[in-house]
């Protein structure tokens, strides 16, 4: 194997799920043996503060993949670029697809602010993210065909047709020089099968979905952040 770099999802594989504190054990581990690991880069929904934040936790800084694909958040640079396929009229509908869900989701659902590109949805409690995902769906899909829905273990995301985080991946790995045969991909939602089936290296925690462990070359034993280290410690220990 000569995989250069770790690509992984957040939620579900380094954090357990919005609203469960951080497995600082975990988190340790990682930061002890980040020199015997690969760069890890993040592939994830969330926006770039978010994305430094877990880097600061793993203590690793690399360019890493936001917004599920549309946005790149360039570590020297402090800053994002987005992906090359956005441009203002697609920027204009995602205003206007915003102020549409506000009012169609109320009591459901509530949109998640900071975000350049992807709309994130969180349910309300008591909704389960399924329900309100095929819900969303119906709402858009013949007033917004230009924007796709996926949704993970937390949230319903919004984006761009064309824009997933393989797209975004294929962004990343350009400006790193790096193939799909040198990168391991890790995730755990059905989100993350885009940017994982091209890979020859993938792998999921046991809370994976089954489509994704469907493609994974490994499986963890253990759920989230200790799934992680396991897959770690099966690929480079």
């Amino acid at each position: 194997m000569d995989i250069k770099l770790i690509l992984t999802d957040i939620e579900g594989c380094i954090t357990k799920d919005k609203g469960y504190p951080l497995d600082l054990c975990s988190l340790q581990w990682i930061r002890d043996n980040i020199k015997k690991l690969p760069p890890i880069s993040l592939n994830t929904g969330r926006s770039k503060p978010y994305i430094e934040a877990i880097l600061q936790a793993i203590g690793e800084f690399q360019d890493s993949i936001g917004e599920n694909g549309c946005t790149i958040y360039l570590v020297d640079k402090d800053d994002i670029i987005f992906h090359p396929m956005l441009n203002e009229e697609i920027l204009k509908q995602k205003d206007e697809l915003k102020k549409f869900l506000k009012e169609k989701i109320k009591n459901l659902g509530h949109i998640e602010p900071g975000k350049e590109v992807c709309v994130s949805i969180f349910p309300e409690k008591g909704v389960s993210v399924k329900d309100l995902a095929e819900y969303t769906q119906e709402l858009i899909k013949d007033r917004f065909p230009e924007f796709h829905l996926v949704y993970s273990s937390v949230a319903v995301d919004i984006t761009p047709k064309g824009i997933d985080k393989g797209a975004g991946m294929d962004v990343l790995l350009e400006i790193k020089n790096l193939s799909y045969d040198e990168v391991l991909g890790i995730g755990d939602s059905l989100g993350d099968y885009s940017f994982l089936s091209k890979l020859k290296y993938k792998a999921t925690p046991a809370n994976g979905h089954p489509k994704i462990k469907e493609i994974a070359t490994y499986i963890a034993k253990e759920e989230d952040i200790k799934g992680l280290i396991e897959i770690f410690k099966h690929f480079f220990f």
